[in-house]
């Protein structure tokens, strides 16, 4: 496994003395999980470059030593995988019922501003489409139907 480069945690960003701090944008709940779950990330890249440093100052020699440097890397690794798909998962059941609660959101909004003649010339488009949907479920009914148009 490469392990990467790893830095401290993030410093906030430097705003301007003249805005009051009531009026310093806030990071969104959704940046604050991404900031926290790369944060873990880069703590279980700590440990395992720790974990690497301890193997090569020979701090893990022996036959079983060795082994276990090797077994506490992956069960680490095993820990990683699990957290980071919990976080995901729940991240991705969140993020769904957002898109979805915004979608709504934004059709009302644009809703609001429709052009009343937008609105009909959709419905006619809706109508056309009903009835040439109708009218393939009712040809493919009738096996006759199809032998008569057929014929023609």
């Amino acid at each position: 496994m490469a392990v990467t480069n790893v830095s401290g945690p993030r410093r906030p960003t430097q705003h301007s003395p003249e805005v009051p701090p009531s009026e310093v944008p806030q990071p969104s709940r959704h940046v604050r999980i991404f900031e926290a779950t790369a944060s873990l990330n880069r703590g279980f890249d700590l440990v395992l470059n720790e974990v690497e440093q301890l193997k090569k100052l020979g701090q893990f020699s022996g036959d079983f030593a060795g082994q276990f440097a090797k077994s506490c890397r992956f069960a680490l690794e095993e820990l990683r995988a699990w957290a980071i798909f919990e976080l995901t998962e729940d991240l991705h059941q969140r993020a769904q019922d957002d898109w979805a609660r915004f979608g709504r959101l934004r059709i009302r909004w644009e809703n609001k501003f429709r052009d009343p003649n937008d609105v009909l010339m959709e419905a006619e488009r809706l109508k056309q489409r009903l009835q040439k949907e109708a009218e393939q479920k009712s040809s493919k009914k009738s096996p006759k139907r199809k032998s008569e148009e057929r014929a023609k």
